[in-house]
């Protein structure tokens, strides 16, 4: 051994050594000026469309094994991958392996890595944009499943992360296919987000957690952002239930084409169950799904706002108890909107009576305080804040009107026969509602919606019973709501105008009501003005059926108007159109029924308006048709 190394330092002091002078300053650079040619190979290229940024070509089959792979960062790249190759247009290519694909995406979801849980949801985002809601249909539950698991995972952070999972499906899933498949085991896991059973229980009665591990945020704020989200899912399920009504088919007759009808149908079958055959109560799978949402969510809702709501003393609100105040109010509107739509469908009120029973009392004491002390709530003014980015609904502003107007609402559902001793708590509720119309000026549209809301539970679901505590307090809202009509302070847009149009004319149907809210005398400028909405390019089904309901009532107000306008309604007949249930029936029947109004009011006719009419109208080859009828029914005795 040591012979070797005397041998190897011999050898090593034998070698030549390079001295001599260093290159000048300057030659001692590597020349870069040379050029060089890329390499392509074309078939490659069309094969493997999935390229990882800054290193080689990834074809599909390698990038869905990435998806499953044990790193992060392949994950994260494979993640990238999928959404450019999305984004420059090559969804086609993924039809026979969207399996695979959902699963490794959706699986991101619990990814112990918040950057590869964001990429996840990311990703998903693009893929179900790119995608036919029939594609991604088969293939939902897949989603589903990794969501609720992240959404009851022991990591806190992966269940907060998993309410940015829902608000991808929710913006890019339809409404329909969302609410079949999974809405309502979603729910139940919303439920457990923020709170658990007392005794290991589905129906008993549950709590409030009272922190999670957020660190960074409150827990009202954690409550609060996982609430609109379930506010989200009930919206869903509640617009998926409400379908227009079928349009009635009218068929004239032609003696030259040959026509069929529909007169044969199969015979009716039973297929009641034997509790409603024996005419006994039973809910249905549905409203018992409902009564369980409704045990478990309404003493958590109330528990969520009696940890926020300030004392008698500080009645103000924080910005955090507004935001909170207008999530439950919002969810408790939504499951009563619920409540009527299955209730409306099954023909029985059973679900809603048992929550008038538990909880009536609850949300009076709660919300309203003692005959109404407590309402209307407003926010604390807090000068030169800024607002944060935080995602959560708006809290209404220093007058907190969304909440308010919801509480409305609510009091009306929850006490539809309203007593003597509640007389002071509803005129307070009307007093306010006359308030808010005071300031119809400067509320969005999104807020005079809520108005003409209230306005309906009070002045027409409620308003029977009402008149007979609280009338003079409920005829000055009616008051008020036809003069901000006939002034024309209700906005067009979102059809503001036109549901408080259908709610006057809805009253003005029934005949208690249009009685003992005072008659032609209360409703005198309304009436004086409702001819006026024949000139318009179109008028409401409702509103020419509560015009022909005043006409059949001899209303001596509405047909003097009538008359004045005959000349100008006559020459607009072949311009109007109807909206509502018969849109896009015959124009000459639309004309026909305008006409028949002129059937009642022709005997005010004293300064032949209706003659001059019918004369511009024959002159007019056009309209001759709807000269000839109107000369048909002005004779017509």
């Amino acid at each position: 051994m040591g012979g070797h190394h005397k041998k190897n330092l011999r050898a090593e002091k034998a070698k030549v050594k390079l001295k001599g002078a260093k290159l000048p300053k300057g030659l001692n650079v590597t020349k870069t000026d040379f050029k060089v040619r890329k390499i392509e190979i074309r078939e490659q290229l069309k094969e493997s469309s999935y390229t990882e940024s800054g290193q080689r070509q990834l074809n599909l089959k390698e990038t869905l094994s990435r998806l499953k792979h044990h790193s992060v960062k392949f994950r994260t790249d494979a993640l990238r991958n999928v959404r450019d190759s999305l984004k420059s247009g090559n969804a086609d290519h993924l039809i026979g392996h969207l399996n695979e694909l959902f699963q490794g995406i959706a699986a991101g979801a619990l990814d112990i890595e918040r950057s590869a849980r964001q990429e996840s949801f990311k990703t998903l985002d693009v893929l179900l944009e790119a995608l036919q809601p029939h594609a991604v249909a088969p293939f939902f539950h897949v989603i589903t499943t990794y969501l609720r698991c992240a959404m009851t995972h022991v990591q806190p952070a992966i269940q907060e992360d998993s309410l940015l999972m829902l608000d991808v499906l929710l913006q890019r899933v339809p409404p329909a296919l969302l609410a079949e498949k999974s809405a309502s085991t979603i729910i139940g896991n919303f439920i457990d987000m923020i709170s658990r059973a007392r005794h290991d229980n589905e129906r008993s009665n549950r709590t409030l957690t009272l922190n999670l591990g957020q660190g960074k945020q409150t827990t009202v704020k954690w409550r609060t952002k996982v609430l609109i989200r379930l506010q989200q899912i009930l919206g869903t399920l509640a617009s998926t239930k409400s379908s227009k009504p079928a349009i009635a088919r009218v068929v004239h007759f032609e003696i030259m084409r040959p026509q069929y009808y529909n007169v044969l149908r199969t015979l009716p079958q039973d297929n009641r169950d034997i509790h409603a055959v024996l005419n006994e109560t039973k809910l249905s799978a549905k409203g018992t799904q409902l009564q369980t949402y409704v045990e478990q969510l309404l003493p958590l809702l109330q528990d969520n706002w009696l940890e926020v709501r300030p004392q008698e003393q500080q009645p103000l609100l924080s910005q955090e108890a507004a935001a909170s105040l207008h999530v439950v109010i919002s969810l408790m509107i939504l499951l009563w909107t619920l409540i009527g739509q299955h209730e409306t469908e099954n023909n029985i009120s059973e679900l809603s009576d048992w929550l008038r029973i538990n909880y009536a009392q609850k949300f009076m004491l709660n919300f309203l305080g003692k005959d109404g002390s407590r309402f209307p709530y407003q926010q604390i003014h807090l000068p030169g804040k800024k607002v944060g980015k935080d995602k959560g609904p708006e809290d209404g502003g220093e007058l907190c009107l969304p909440q308010n107007l919801g509480i409305v609402q609510l009091t009306c559902k929850f006490f539809p026969n309203p007593v003597e001793k509640q007389a002071k708590m509803f005129a307070h509720l009307a007093t306010y509602m006359q308030q808010s119309l005071e300031r119809l000026n400067s509320l969005l549209p999104e807020q005079q919606l809520s108005v003409v809301a209230s306005l309906h539970s009070l002045l027409l679901e409620n308003a029977a019973f009402l008149l007979n505590i609280v009338a003079d307090p409920l005829i000055n809202l009616l008051n008020a709501s036809i003069e901000a009509y006939v002034g024309q302070r209700f906005t067009t847009r979102e059809g503001v105008a036109t549901r408080v149009l259908n709610l006057l004319c809805e009253i003005v149907e029934r005949s208690d009501l249009y009685t003992r809210f005072g008659g032609e005398q209360r409703f005198a400028p309304f009436l004086s003005y409702l001819p006026q909405l024949l000139l318009k390019p179109t008028v409401g089904e409702g509103t020419l059926r509560a015009m022909a309901t005043l006409c059949r009532q001899l209303n001596g107000v509405f047909m003097s108007a009538l008359i004045q306008n005959a000349s100008e309604v006559t020459n607009h007949l072949n311009k109007l159109q109807v909206t509502g249930d018969t849109e896009g029936g015959d124009k000459f029947e639309i004309q026909k029924r305008v006409l028949h109004l002129f059937y009642y009011a022709k005997e005010l006719d004293k300064d032949g308006k209706l003659e001059q009419g019918a004369k511009q109208l024959a002159e007019q080859a056009d309209n001759k048709r709807i000269a000839d009828y109107l000369k048909a029914v002005m004779g017509y005795n």
